[in-house]
């Protein structure tokens, strides 16, 4: 296979963010720790949402496996069926899902905000990069593609009524142990929110933790 061309500025800067996706989401997870508030209401609430980006990530990952970095199966076949055939991006529909759903944990009004304007700025070029890659990659195979699901960043309302576009996968198993990491920090954020709930319920905590700070 050739070289990949030379990548624009910008598809270099998606390459780099693709390279720190797992570290970027770092401080706006201690932004909301420090300024949580948390309710039964927002708990609940934040849960469910952040349970439906796990299980869009997890479905998303069991078709395409742990290669994501190429979009491919092992064969060096373009993944197009499951919820890529709703969207071409499903993975990262789920991290803004589950995202907005940690956000909506902590009950800090402008948190959810933050963090759709975080996403956009990091995955637009990171997408960018990607589909240079692909295009690459896959040549016409991906244009065809590309037209079949224009969809970037929001499933195809008209393409999810037909239902056999995105047949369950054949196992989940893999696809859940290699969500294990992302299940444990979830898992471990929703601990501690539950802890700040019960020391405000307590009465332990008046304010946010970021107020220990000043004193």
């Amino acid at each position: 296979m050739n070289a990949l061309p030379e990548l624009s500025k910008f598809e270099k800067l998606g390459e780099i963010l693709f390279r720190l996706r797992d570290y970027t989401p770092v401080p706006i997870i201690l932004l909301a720790i420090l300024f949580a508030q948390p309710t039964l209401t927002s708990l609940c609430a934040g849960g469910s949402v952040a349970l439906a980006g796990e299980l869009i990530r997890t479905y998303g990952v069991a078709y395409i496996g742990t290669i994501s970095r190429t979009r491919s199966y092992s064969n060096g076949q373009l993944v197009q069926e499951g919820p890529f055939a709703l969207l071409r991006n499903p993975l990262y529909f789920g991290n803004l899902v589950l995202s907005i759903g940690l956000a909506l944990m902590a009950n800090v009004t402008y948190l959810p905000l933050l963090v759709v304007v975080v996403f956009y700025a990091q995955y637009i070029p990171v997408v960018a990069w990607e589909e240079r890659k692909l295009t690459h990659i896959f040549g016409d195979a991906y244009a065809q593609y590309k037209l079949a699901v224009p969809n970037r960043w929001f499933p195809s309302l008209s393409r999810i009524r037909q239902t056999s576009l995105y047949t369950a996968p054949q196992s989940w198993g893999p696809a859940l142990r290699s969500e294990k990491r992302t299940l444990t920090s979830v898992v471990s954020y929703f601990v501690i929110m539950s802890i700040l709930y019960s020391a405000f319920q307590a009465g332990h905590l008046k304010l946010p933790l970021i107020t220990l700070f000043g004193r």
